[in-house]
């Protein structure tokens, strides 16, 4: 039998967290992933020295990365380091929504304390995070800093003394000792670079890139392009910079060679991503080869099979030429999903007889074997964070006889491609099409917003630095891959705030004013329950003050901070909003917290809109005007209504309004969403809730009677 070559591609990639306003990173994951896969798996692998791999590094990546090892911190990580007796209302609000986000049958469960924890949380529902916020001690959060910081650490440092006497320990955590957690992980984040950097100069592995900020090139290059394999979807008004898809190359290119010292010959385009119009582009960017999905291969060729794919090929376009691989989709899988559902053995047992089987079958001279998928996301679902696995695997490869493993620029040196593509299919390594990152109504409005912004740039590289890094930050795919509804997750809004954040970085940077329209949420407006609905007609006093105790109880009750997001954009200005109605009025009632009110700008403009199913309300005031009355505004329609003509307002302790719905317009029986948005200097500085609407039905008579049997 002829030998196995076998090529693992270990796709390591994280999207450009940095806040740009806030000097930080706003969400962990380089990190938490960093002190898991980016260090196991090199760690590992370095204990099987005959074994040799890949490992794709994308750029926004490592630049977090260095982020770190230069003192920055993400969110999570500097309300992790601030002692838990000093954690403030919405600190803790978001540390009890967000501080279990990790796979809880491998990172929580095995661990009693942090599962009790969870418990004690019960859900990220606002309702049990403010019963949670009453129940949770000092040293409760304490535990949970230290926990959630804690079980991320992967196999490479399970024998460190800082984790294994914390796992002993178990509970009833020191704030030295938090400390002593936080500092091993920048002590890791430190390792990690220069770890790579070893393995390639032994040549155990070979490190490719990505072009920088894990763009989807052929929708860089031209959003038409996506009609060859989306031909009925509504697309975005056309997007072509195939220049910025050679800049997101060469800048790639560029910092693999300062990093590493060798220049990168392997290219991963973001999501396996290629058409025909990338070969020309990345072969004069000196891309010796990329890599891409079986299905794109069988679409360009319009035949299967093993025949067809464990070998290499030359890629062909314009007189340009580039060699590519492909990965065997369904046994890359399987070490994504499939494996760490069986013992070590079992999977790489079944990892090695079906690669064999598949050489056999080929009836190739020198089989190729491609396996390229995600190199960190797997290892939290594996109990053991896939050290049996990945050790069972390397020890098995490296004592078959049968199998070569190899780094693919070493295997396309000594067995250089034969057979040319000359029509590349133009899809991804996701259903071979680019559905997930445009058509939808949210990814076509952030491409229309991308292309208003690079509008004003006639060239990326006559900007400052800051403003390319900004838009080329912004041509990211993760961007795309949140919006729409192929995939949701905690952190959707926090990815719509930080692409309109790296647009609007842009303009900030050229001294431009940010288009307006950056300013308000791409993200579908989903329904936000509240703590409490509205449960009863109520009738209260508009005095701005707390005039008897009963005067809002049946009243539904918002709490901004309750729902953890307010840390993203700053300390909400509100501690909780009421609202609710009798058959006549809608009632709002907004308590600002003492000491924002305290140095409340006379300029704040508070925005409540409200749409029922055939119209829209606008309802304008400023807070702190002199008298609050005059500055009352309710807009519907072609028309407005000032002041006492159009309801009651007034300022004094509390906030509160009183609106016929006469004037609203709305119906008894109408559904009706509302949000606020609360505006400084003509700048929003919040929206309440932050994504999504309030609900409530216009009342009948019914009402409470049926309220009261629900």
């Amino acid at each position: 039998m002829s030998k196995l070559y076998l090529a693992f591609l270990w796709h390591m990639h994280q999207p450009f967290y940095y806040d740009w306003e806030k000097g930080w990173l706003s969400l962990p994951w380089v990190r938490l992933h960093a002190v898991k896969a980016y260090f196991d798996l090199p760690f590992i692998l370095s204990s099987y020295p005959e074994t040799k791999s890949n490992f794709n590094l994308v750029p926004s990546l490592l630049e977090q990365i260095l982020y770190y090892e230069e003192g920055k911190q993400d969110l999570f990580l500097k309300l992790s380091l601030k002692p838990a007796a000093e954690l403030d209302f919405e600190e803790k609000s978001f540390i009890l929504k967000y501080f279990f986000s990790c796979h809880w049958d491998t990172l929580i469960y095995p661990f009693p304390r942090y599962h009790e924890l969870l418990i004690k949380r019960r859900s990220d529902k606002p309702q049990d995070i403010e019963k949670a916020l009453e129940e949770f001690s000092t040293q409760d959060f304490l535990d949970l800093q230290v926990w959630f910081n804690l079980t991320w650490i992967g196999f490479g440092h399970e024998n460190h003394p800082v984790v294994s006497e914390l796992k002993t320990k178990g509970r009833h955590f020191t704030e030295d000792e938090k400390k002593a957690l936080l500092e091993l992980h920048l002590e890791i984040l430190k390792k990690i670079i220069p770890l790579y950097r070893k393995l390639q100069t032994k040549g155990q592995i070979e490190i490719t890139f990505t072009p920088y900020f894990h763009p989807i090139l052929p929708l860089i290059i031209d959003t038409d392009l996506a009609r060859r394999n989306l031909p009925q979807a509504p697309l975005p008004p056309r997007f072509q910079h195939p220049e910025d898809a050679s800049l997101q190359i060469k800048e790639g290119i560029s910092f693999h060679e300062r990093l590493f010292g060798v220049k990168p010959k392997g290219m991963w385009p973001s999501e396996g991503s290629v058409c025909p119009e990338l070969i020309p582009i990345a072969a004069q960017a000196g891309v010796s080869w990329m890599a891409s999905d079986e299905e794109v291969l069988y679409r360009s060729l319009g035949r299967s099979g093993p025949q067809v794919l464990l070998k290499p090929y030359r890629a062909l376009f314009e007189e340009n030429e580039v060699a590519m691989i492909f990965r065997h989709h369904e046994l890359s899988d399987r070490i994504g999903f499939v494996y760490r559902g069986v013992s070590p053995d079992e999977a790489a047992d079944d990892l090695i007889k079906t690669a064999k089987g598949l050489a056999k079958t080929s009836g190739l001279k020198e089989p190729l074997l491609v396996l390229i998928l995600d190199g960190e996301n797997p290892w939290e679902y594996y109990p053991d964070g896939g050290r049996g696995f990945l050790g069972r695997l390397f020890e098995k490869i490296s004592a078959d006889e049968e199998i070569v493993s190899v780094t693919v620029s070493e295997y396309l040196e000594n067995f250089p491609p034969q057979e040319a593509i000359t029509n590349l299919y133009t899809g991804s390594w996701i259903n071979a099409n680019f559905d997930i990152w445009i058509g939808h109504e949210e990814e076509n409005r952030a491409w229309e917003l991308l292309a208003r912004t690079r509008s004003i740039i006639d060239d990326p590289n006559a900007i400052s630095p800051e403003a390319k890094k900004a838009l080329l930050a912004a041509e990211g795919s993760d961007w795309f891959w949140w919006y729409g509804e192929h995939f949701t997750s905690l952190f959707d809004t926090e990815f719509d705030r930080l692409f309109r954040n790296h647009l609007r970085q842009v303009f900030l940077a050229l001294g431009k004013e940010p288009l307006i329209d950056l300013s308000f949420p791409i993200k579908r407006a989903k329904a936000i329950e509240p703590e409490e609905p509205p449960v009863a007609f109520i009738k209260p006093v508009i005095d701005g003050r707390k005039t008897y105790f009963f005067e809002w109880i049946g009243a539904g009750r918002f709490m901004p901070a309750t729902v953890g997001e307010a840390m993203y954009l700053g300390e909400s200005l509100i501690l909780a909003l009421y609202f609710g109605f009798n058959l006549e009025n809608f009632y709002l009632r907004l308590d600002f917290k003492q000491k924002i009110l305290d140095h409340l700008s006379e300029e704040v403009v508070v925005k409540t809109i409200l749409a029922g199913g055939k119209h829209k309300v606008e309802i304008k005031f400023k807070p702190k005007a002199k008298d609050i009355s005059k500055t009352f505004i309710l807009a519907r329609g072609p028309f407005r209504l000032y002041g006492k003509d159009a309801g009651d307002i007034s300022f004094q302790e509390i906030l509160e309004l009183a609106i016929p719905f006469e004037n609203l317009g709305f119906v008894k029986g109408e559904k009706v969403n509302f949000y606020l948005e609360i505006f400084e200097n003509g700048l929003l500085r919040e929206r309440i809730p932050r994504s999504g609407n309030l609900t409530f039905t216009v009342p009948d008579e019914n009402f409470e009677q049926v309220m009261w049997s629900v």
